[in-house]
């Protein structure tokens, strides 16, 4: 192989690796860290669930989540951000949690990782504790927001009157709840069973998937 050629070829590979083993630019929101929730999420009884997190790249990885943002007068809306790592590696164990909410806008705003719907439980202008067969109180929301136990993912999951007083007392301690008996975040049997199953589906059909892109991005040439 003559020089020509040979710079030919390494000119080809450095367009490949450039293209594939660098992050994609992608027009969406940086956040560095729970900080920039207030600013970037506006209005009233605002609460934000973290769905997933993923990366993207090669040798330089790309830090991506996915929240859920679910409006108490309005339909819920999907956002995808990028991170910086320490955030995305600190919030993996909130999957599926509240990371922020607001009460009233500019005031009562909260970065503590809660069980989804923290926000309304407890709120009578969004359901009412009920008592269940076995004589104890749960919560149901009133017809209007019969819908967001399936935002929230609780599946047939209602929360006690005991879980509300015990979330209740780690909101005030600014301390992260997550149930009772751990049901919610991304150990938690609530949302292992009704999230994580659900939204992300067969994780390594998923991978395999995402490699099989990844691999005809590297055959083609820039």
């Amino acid at each position: 192989m003559n020089k020509i050629s040979l710079y030919i070829v390494l000119i080809f590979l450095f367009l490949i690796l450039s293209k594939n083993f660098s992050p994609s630019v992608q027009r969406s929101d940086y956040v560095e860290n729970s900080a920039a929730f207030s600013e970037m999420f506006i209005g009233s009884f605002i609460s934000v669930v973290l769905l997933r997190s993923f990366q993207r790249g090669f040798l330089i990885k790309t830090y991506y989540q996915q929240y859920n943002i679910i409006h108490g007068f309005k339909g819920p809306e999907m956002v995808t951000v990028r991170t910086s790592q320490r955030f995305w590696n600190d919030s993996i164990k909130n999957t599926g949690m509240s990371i922020f909410r607001r009460q009233e806008v500019g005031t009562l705003e909260s970065t503590t990782p809660m069980p989804p719907g923290t926000l309304y439980i407890g709120d009578p202008a969004y359901g009412r504790f009920k008592r269940d067969n076995s004589g104890g109180k749960r919560w149901f929301f009133h017809r209007a927001y019969r819908h967001f136990p399936t935002l929230f993912y609780w599946g047939t999951f209602r929360p006690s009157y005991e879980f509300f007083k015990k979330m209740k007392i780690f909101q005030e301690s600014q301390r992260p709840f997550y149930g009772l008996n751990g049901e919610f975040g991304n150990t938690g049997a609530v949302t292992q069973r009704y999230l994580l199953s659900a939204y992300h589906g067969d994780k390594s059909k998923e991978r395999q998937t995402d490699w099989w892109q990844q691999f005809k991005q590297f055959l083609k040439f820039p």
